[in-house]
């Protein structure tokens, strides 16, 4: 007797959202956007680097990440891009959305790409 087992595969299509102009974001700074009927935080380090997170605290819900402050640390001899939450100061690390100073959940991140100065978030549908 033989056993036949069905392989049922779920293919994800990727897409991208536009955002905005990457140079339309102040360095060292972030804000708030709605795409879709969800709040992110857009931020642009010093570095010229993108990151997109919530823009809702995940200690608290409030919306206020977009107002965050930002800055970096070293993690394991790398340095990591980082947003403090201005209610609380728990520190998230932009590229995993990790807490590093508390033990909190972590800050929900998307995937960004600048294509031609133009910014792009990944979503999967």
């Amino acid at each position: 007797m033989s056993t036949q087992i069905a392989e049922i595969t779920r293919e994800a299509t990727l897409s991208l959202a536009p955002l905005c102009r990457s140079a339309e974001l102040e360095r060292g700074w972030g804000e708030a956007l709605w795409l879709e009927g969800t709040q992110l935080a857009l931020f642009r380090t010093e570095e010229d680097a993108f990151y997109a997170t919530s823009h809702r605290c995940p200690s608290t819900g409030a919306k206020v990440m977009a107002r965050g402050i930002l800055g970096d640390t070293v993690v394991e001899s790398v340095h990591v891009a980082t947003v403090a939450c201005p209610l609380h100061k728990e520190v998230y690390r932009l590229d995993t959305g990790e807490c590093l100073n508390a033990d909190s959940l972590p800050l929900p991140v998307q995937r960004l790409m600048e294509i031609e100065g133009q910014l792009w978030m990944e979503q999967t549908k």
